[in-house]
């Protein structure tokens, strides 16, 4: 066998490429570049948070290491597969040239369609679509509420306006005129509105709203739309709201939707709007205008609700406003409406209400298409228009926004004729004179710390809430998750479920990389990971408060502290923090997730953290790929693995030259920790050497007649067992009897550096046995917190950004999955010998912890 394998190995006919020693040089470069680039997207995290000052030659110098990096990654995976990922030079200029022009301090309108959809608006597009609308497809898009159907005019059409129109340069000398004080602020907005008012869409422009419009009319299948036009500015809606300085229009129907896109883009040169941003230190380059074309609705109930009770400073309650019909006249102060005090966490008590006498109210008529007043049944005048229920469920979903927003709500709502909740808008609420916090460093000496300064934050914030205790089962109602602080001895990836109830994350093991940390900063949850202790010390059921800013766990609900969370800092107004935010915004999202995705390409990759997941994965992927096409002539000496389990594995050992006339090595020998880990699993106990298992005729027929899919039935999945390793890194391929078992790790100290990609495939019986064995190696997998992906008898997993001493733990564990699942498929004869074996595994591995 061995001269077989070296046979294969040294074809002429196959691949050729530099030898694995050099490609594995250039890995680990790339996993460097990554490790440097990902700190250096912390730190611009960090002091986006407001615990720091900066300047803007901190962002210059973040900026241009962190594109220094990204490079380096781009071109060691092009040594590794030359010329196979060439996308990502052109992706990374794209990105590059934005960041530039964001660092000279204007606003990037990339290039992009003239309208999209809400559904397929995705992190990091706030320079397509505006704060407004951008804040709203995250509404949708992340936190799953409903919100209303429509599409955006972007950013591309305000491109067109302000600088590539007729009318463009008359519009650029406006505006120097008024920088240099030569016409007055009333001249220069009243000669801006009016050039834009001008201005003639192009007929691709015109086309492609109307296009819209049709798709939109096809989907809901109606004949006639009418639209709320809302303003959409970049910026707005975040830390500075703009409310109520650029138009909206509400019933506008098909034939007049482009002339209220222009006067909502007219409405950025308003007097107000100019005036706004100039005491604000916006330069007039740091605007951009799109515009959201949303369905008109006609709702039962509408209002809007401030999670914080700021007029009268109450801060343990929100406070809803509602009325019948559209909520336009409570907006404008103009009628009375109910108003209900809400308790400000689970189970959102009501704790008191004004119901008010509402003789009128408006609707969007649906006969003559206009807003009109309209009587309100007397039967109706002086009842609340919020029952119960529906109270707690806008409560819930404003802590929700709240929560995930980081800052008080100011939110619109409406309930719809089938009494369904609809967010039409989310932005900071405006917190005016109330003071929501404490002195902190006062007051910490009194309050009593259970631990400080344990473990890595992932995921900055303050909560509090009861302790939750999660078992390895996971088998927890989400109704007794709500407002809970989860605490875990490891972060699981099976916890990502349970983001959107919790309030807090803590974990004893971990790093802050990985599915669930990714999960985390998704949904703005206060994560901390690897403390050491908090399994040990922190109890079901204590309530606690949660630090994730400073990194501190205190005992009690200290509400004061979620204030702090909130203040207001003046810094945030600066233009140095602005710039940085919109860079972390083309830096930070991360759209390329789930590397099994078919999106997961490099064309896909929108930002430099898109970049650096798809380098990694597919870095470790073709040096997976390098490994099996490997000549081992000339460069590394193969030697057979002496082993106590009859394995024939033949070893290639990057670090180390063994001698020539050495037929076998010993295990002891061998550099990789991986490896020996792995093989230390794998002849644990008897479980290799249990009794051999006989086939049916049934079984035996199948594995004859089974054809391979070209892709598995590829030399490199099906080869001889072989293992290429170094001291931190293990790439092993087993053929055992009629399976395929892949492993490919690295394990370091740094536990941003390390993962597991394990694979495994095939069988002797037929199809349904080998799902069944499949299903089993699944759910074992995902018992032991990998990422998994079953096609079939193939079973993936993967797991990355743990700890070394428990990445070495699951690399046992596979090991000893592969012995012991080696024959399994035969006795899987029905569904219940899965949670026999299932069970019988568990079993096993506890003895072993």
């Amino acid at each position: 066998m061995f001269k077989n394998i070296l046979s294969f190995f040294s074809k002429k006919g196959g691949p050729k490429g530099p030898p694995l020693r050099k490609l594995f040089i250039h890995f680990q470069r790339l996993i460097r570049a990554n490790n440097r680039a990902l700190e250096i997207m912390s730190e611009m995290g960090e002091v986006l948070s407001g615990e720091y000052i900066f300047d803007s030659k901190f962002i210059s110098d973040r900026t241009l290491e962190l594109l220094d990096n990204v490079y380096k990654m781009i071109s060691n995976l092009d040594f590794i597969s030359p010329g196979k990922y060439r996308e990502l030079f052109d992706k990374y200029a794209e990105i590059k040239d934005c960041l530039q022009e964001e660092l000279n301090g204007n606003v990037y309108i990339p290039d992009c369609n003239y309208t999209i959809f809400y559904e397929d608006i995705e992190e990091g597009m706030d320079d397509v679509v505006g704060g407004k609308n951008a804040c709203l497809a995250r509404i949708k898009n992340v936190l799953g509420l409903p919100t209303p159907e429509g599409f955006v005019i972007t950013t591309q059409g305000y491109k067109f306006f302000v600088h590539a129109s007729k009318r463009s340069e008359r519009i650029q000398e406006i505006l120097e005129l008024w920088r240099n004080k030569k016409i007055d602020l009333n001249d220069a907005s009243k000669l801006l509105q009016e050039e834009i008012l001008q201005v003639e869409l192009t007929d691709d422009f015109e086309a492609e709203i109307k296009q819209s419009i049709q798709e939109l009319k096809n989907k809901l299948n109606v004949d006639e739309l009418y639209f709320a036009v809302r303003s959409s500015c970049i910026g707005e809606d975040s830390e500075h709201s703009f409310a109520g300085l650029y138009s909206s229009f509400l019933g506008v129907d098909e034939k007049g939707l482009i002339e209220a896109y222009k006067k909502v883009l007219a409405s950025t040169y308003s007097r107000r709007a100019m005036e706004y941003r100039r005491d604000k230190d916006f330069g007039e380059r740091e605007i951009a205008m799109a515009v959201g074309c949303q369905v008109m609705l006609n709702p039962k109930v509408s209002g809007v609700v401030y999670t914080l009770d700021v007029s009268e400073n109450k801060l343990d309650r929100m406070v809803i406003a509602a009325i019948y019909g559209l909520a336009v006249d409570i907006v404008g102060g103009r009628r009375e409406g109910d108003v209900f005090y809400v308790q400000r966490t689970f189970p959102y008590d009501i704790l008191g209400m004004n119901i008010g006498i509402k003789q009128h109210t408006t609707i969007f008529d649906t006969n003559t298409k206009r807003l009109i007043e309209s009587e309100v049944e007397e039967k109706y005048v002086d009842k609340a228009c919020l029952d119960e229920d529906k109270i707690k469920t806008l409560a819930c979903t404003a802590y929700k926004l709240e929560r995930y927003f980081k800052h008080p709500q100011d939110i619109e709502f409406c309930f719809d004729q089938n009494d369904n909740l609809i967010i039409l808008q989310s932005r900071h609420l405006n917190l005016g004179d109330v003071v929501l916090h404490c002195d902190l460093k006062e007051k910490q000496d009194n309050l009593e710390i259970i631990f400080a300064q344990k473990g890595n934050i992932v995921q900055q914030g303050i909560c509090f809430g009861e302790v939750l205790k999660v078992s390895k089962d996971l088998d927890i109602d989400s109704e007794a998750l709500h407002d809970k602080i989860l605490v875990a001895e490891y972060p699981s990836p099976r916890l990502a479920r349970f983001i959107k109830y919790v309030n807090g994350i803590i974990t004893d093991r971990g790093a802050p990389v990985g599915h669930l940390a990714t999960i985390a900063r998704e949904f703005r949850v206060p994560m901390v990971v690897n403390t050491k202790i908090a399994t040990k010390v922190l109890q079901d059921g204590e309530e606690i408060t949660l630090n994730a800013t400073d990194n501190i766990v205190y005992k009690g609900l200290l509400k004061h502290m979620c204030y702090y969370d909130f203040v207001e800092d003046k810094f945030e107004e600066t233009r140095e923090y602005r710039i940085l935010k919109r860079i972390f915004q083309k830096v930070s999202p991360l759209n390329l997730i789930e590397a099994g995705d078919k999106n997961f390409k490099a064309e896909n990759c929108r930002t430099l953290h898109d970049i650096i997941r798809f380098i990694h994965e597919k870095a470790v992927q073709e040096l997976i790929e390098k490994n099996y096409y490997a000549n081992v002539n000339g460069d590394s000496s193969a030697k057979k693995l002496k082993t106590k389990i009859p394995l024939d594995l033949i070893i290639i050992d990057l670090d180390q030259e063994f001698p020539p006339d050495l037929k076998e090595v010993d295990i002891k020998d061998v550099s990789s920790l991986p490896l020996k880990t792995f093989i230390k699993g794998a002849s644990y106990s008897n479980i290799w050497s249990r009794e051999p298992v006989g086939v049916d005729f049934r079984g035996f027929m199948s594995s004859l007649s089974r054809t391979f899919s070209p892709q598995l039935a590829d030399p490199k999945f099906v080869g001889q067992n072989l293992a290429v390793v170094s001291k931190e890194y293990a790439n092993i391929s087993l053929r055992l009897g009629y399976h395929f078992t892949m492993l490919d790790t690295l394990v370091r100290e740094n536990a941003s550096d390390n993962y597991i990609y394990f694979r495994f495939f095939g069988g002797v019986t037929e199809n349904e046995r080998r799902s069944r064995r499949a299903r089993l190696i699944e759910k074992i997998l995902l018992q032991n917190d990998f990422l998994t992906t079953v096609k079939g008898d193939l079973v993936i997993g993967r797991l990355k950004g743990m700890m070394k001493e428990y990445i070495l733990k699951k690399i046992f564990i596979l090991g000893v999955l592969v012995s012991y699942t080696r024959q399994l498929d035969v006795k899987l004869i029905d569904e219940k010998k899965i949670d026999y074996f299932l069970e019988d595994f568990s079993s096993i591995i506890k003895n072993v912890e």
